[in-house]
């Protein structure tokens, strides 16, 4: 998946989004072999959102190209963002994320079978969401490509 942008962060998300609709409770979970790092910051992995539009509240679990993982969300609809930081862990690095009802979890694994929690975020979101993978070049200037496997929704 290629994605360029400014990030995902702050008050808007500027990001390459491959993603399928969702209703109700469920996860996602994908390994992220490889982000070309067009910035540390360049980032992919997991994520729920509840529009398509940039100031959408939404949750996600990244793995970065030099800063680590992190679970970063933004609560409210054009709210600021908020991180809670994983592992320094660069990739390969499986993420997953879950949702039931309101609460958010987000967790790392070096194996895709033992699951350490980043942290949890209780966001009110509509029943009918988007979920899959994002991927941003952390500048406007450059695509980045990210590489997964494993992906199960």
């Amino acid at each position: 998946v290629q994605g360029a942008g400014a990030d995902i962060w702050g008050t808007a998300d500027a990001f390459h989004f491959l993603y399928q609709p969702m209703s109700g409770d469920g996860q996602i979970i994908a390994r992220v072999t490889g982000v070309q790092h067009t910035h540390d910051w360049a980032k992919a992995g997991v994520m729920i959102r509840e529009t398509l539009a940039a100031g959408s509240k939404q949750a996600s679990i990244f793995v970065s190209a030099a800063r680590g993982v992190a679970f970063q969300r933004r609560p409210t609809t054009g709210g600021t963002s908020v991180s809670t930081a994983g592992s320094l862990s660069t990739p390969p690095r499986w993420v997953k994320l879950t949702r039931a009802g309101s609460t958010f979890a987000a967790y790392e694994s070096s194996d895709g079978a033992t699951w350490t929690l980043v942290g949890t975020e209780t966001i009110a979101m509509s029943a009918d969401v988007f979920v899959g993978l994002a991927v941003t070049s952390h500048t406007t200037a450059a695509l980045a490509t990210a590489t997964f496997d494993g992906v199960v929704k």
